[in-house]
């Protein structure tokens, strides 16, 4: 049996920094059992075509075993949308664009914060991505109003250490949360099973080092 595979496309400004490393952290911690049938992309609204990520975001990520050095920016257009796409912006501005190139897609547009909490508020368990998606949908109709601002994450781009760190934390609890969701839903029927993956610096790199450590047992044995 074969499952069509939904995409998932994380947009900011200049496809650089946010998009880029929500993108990867999402896709590098899929549980395995979903990875052929929901892949991730990214896009940024006035993004440069080919510009590398920032410098700083790539050695963010490689703090979480990312490696950003190959990404290259892509520009947000109206053919780069499908239908069906759920799309994830930074910022509440991205999603106005978004809505402008395909207002078809209203129902799958959310802010990248907004939809981490809305898939929290899911009861039960979807059976599918885009079950899920059309839950957070009638979920973010029925909820209370919220102040805006905690839709919008932070561009940390000329900032301060502390604006850096203000984003990880951001980008890093959000999708912990979507990955939660994600690894709730039942394992597509021809792929294998569900494997948690470490999120923050300290899961990873004891994991790094768990590895390291089985690996020459292995050689000493």
């Amino acid at each position: 049996m074969t499952v069509s595979a939904d995409r998932v496309v994380i947009v900011c400004t200049a496809n650089v920094i946010r998009s880029a490393f929500v993108a990867a952290l999402l896709s590098s911690r899929s549980p395995e059992g979903h990875k052929a049938h929901l892949t991730f992309q990214s896009a940024g609204t006035l993004a440069r075509p080919s510009t590398p990520a920032d410098e700083k975001v790539v050695t963010l990520g490689c703090t979480y075993g990312l490696s950003l050095e190959g990404h290259r920016a892509r520009r947000l257009d109206e053919g780069f949308l499908r239908t069906g796409d759920t799309v994830l912006c930074a910022e509440r501005a991205h999603r106005r664009v978004v809505l402008d190139l395909r207002p078809d897609l209203i129902s799958s547009v959310f802010t990248i914060r907004e939809f981490s909490r809305l898939v929290e508020t899911v009861p039960g368990r979807a059976p599918s991505w885009a079950a899920l998606v059309q839950a957070a949908s009638r979920s973010r109709l029925s909820r209370p109003p919220r102040d805006p601002e905690e839709d919008d994450m932070l561009d940390p781009v000329g900032g301060a250490d502390a604006a850096w760190l203000a984003f990880e934390r951001q980008a890093t609890q959000a999708v912990s949360s979507i990955l939660a969701a994600l690894t709730a839903l039942p394992t597509p029927s021809d792929a294998g099973p569900s494997v948690a993956r470490p999120l923050s610096r300290r899961e990873y790199r004891h994991a790094r080092e768990n590895a390291l450590r089985v690996a020459g047992s292995s050689e000493r044995s």
